[in-house]
């Protein structure tokens, strides 16, 4: 795959998601990826299936920006895009990286760790989100990450909520470095805003979703339920959901069953100036995702870049990082996320005071301090690499 620069190391970072295919995960690895190529050659190895016409019979080979990308042969389990290990192996073996960066929990970032393991490579993991312990099969499996995460040189987190969580379960505490996610909009760089004449009715309450069964757990189904419920108890509210998906037709089917259809409007998707004038407009934003499913909730800090406050569960991570610039609720009672909604419409002293609280924290969320945190474990190893690798062909 090319030689690498003399002085330069090489980081091979191992993902199941990746560009054309766009979310969280996504975008984190396109930004920190793209970061380390000032002082290392990157790699991005991922699944044939995020590009529109997989192939199964060998690797693909393209650029994003400055960023080489090996879409390598992979199969459907459950959700997620498995790379297949063969394939990985061999394309890991042939670009001899210096430091393996995966994104975890996944079985496809797991063969990366392995072939970092068996061939004496330092890694590094991006843990970012939970496990589901629910069935017997992910909490087996919840174990066998916990074995690769103990042996990682770093392990990055977005919260101290996960930090915690991964020490008690035997992770090396000083090897945990928590950094939280910056916004996405905009390449990390969110546009301004224009304003948006509030619709008849007032402005609305606004959810950021994909509403595929993917992601299911965001929960919009609960969103739309606890609308209905203000409805019946005399609180008018309205609600824009952006985002699509496999269910769009089925929540807004759930919409007019509730009868609240008149209260709702699906936007479908939106451009990033769109999407930064709904944020500055919205009476708040509802993150109805009730646990730790929810990796982390970085629409949560676009929106407070834009003064826009933020209702979130007090499970998910992205309330640990805004503190009292967010109104929580409590996921272990159904009638909680309508309650908080209801103080946001009947408290305006109250929605201010959060609508600065937000205003307050943006800056320390943004990506220009956050992607120096998060590339400083790779950092670290390349600059202690041994000489003859770096020297290798």
């Amino acid at each position: 795959m090319g030689s690498t620069a003399a002085g330069r190391g090489r980081v091979a970072v191992v993902s199941h998601g990746f560009f054309p295919t766009v979310g969280g995960s996504e975008r984190y690895h396109q930004l920190t990826a793209t970061a380390l190529t000032d002082e290392a050659d990157v790699t991005v190895f991922t699944a044939d299936l995020n590009l529109p016409e997989p192939r199964a019979d060998a690797a693909k080979r393209t650029t994003l920006g400055p960023l080489p990308v090996a879409y390598l042969p992979s199969r459907w389990r459950a959700t997620e895009r498995l790379l297949r290990a063969l394939p990985l192996w061999r394309a890991l073996r042939s670009f001899d990286p210096d430091v393996v960066w995966g994104n975890h929990p996944s079985p496809s970032a797991d063969l990366g760790a392995l072939y970092a393991i068996v061939t004496g490579r330092p890694w590094v993991a991006t843990y970012h989100a939970d496990v589901s312990t629910g069935s017997w099969r992910n909490r087996r499996y919840l174990g066998w990450e916990m074995w690769l995460l103990r042996r990682a040189r770093a392990v990055v987190v977005t919260s101290d909520r996960y930090r915690d969580r991964l020490a008690a379960r035997g992770v090396p505490a000083d090897r945990i470095v928590v950094v939280p996610l910056g916004p996405f909009l905009g390449g990390g760089v969110p546009p301004p805003a224009t304003a948006v004449p509030p619709p008849d009715g007032g402005r609305p309450f606004l959810v950021v979703a994909a509403l595929d069964r993917a992601h299911a757990y965001k929960r919009v189904d609960r969103l739309l339920e606890a609308v209905a419920t203000l409805a019946r108890g005399g609180t008018s509210v309205r609600l824009e959901v952006i985002g699509d998906g496999d269910r769009r037709s089925e929540l807004a089917a759930l919409a007019t069953s509730l009868g609240i259809a008149d209260r709702v409007q699906f936007l479908g998707t939106a451009t990033d100036a769109q999407l930064a004038a709904r944020y500055a407009n919205a009476l708040a934003l509802v993150v109805p995702s009730p646990d730790e499913t929810e990796g982390f909730g970085v629409v949560a800090v676009e929106a407070v870049q834009y003064g826009c406050p933020v209702i979130v569960s007090t499970r998910v991570a992205v309330g640990d990082v805004l503190g009292p610039a967010a109104a929580r609720f409590d996921p272990a009672r159904p009638e909680s996320l309508a309650e908080t909604m209801r103080r946001v419409v009947t408290d305006p002293a109250g929605r201010d005071d959060l609508a600065a609280k937000s205003r307050a924290i943006a800056p320390s969320v943004r990506w220009e301090s956050l992607l120096p945190r998060h590339t400083a474990p790779v950092r670290a190893l390349l600059r202690t690499r041994s000489p003859r690798r770096s020297a290798a062909p």
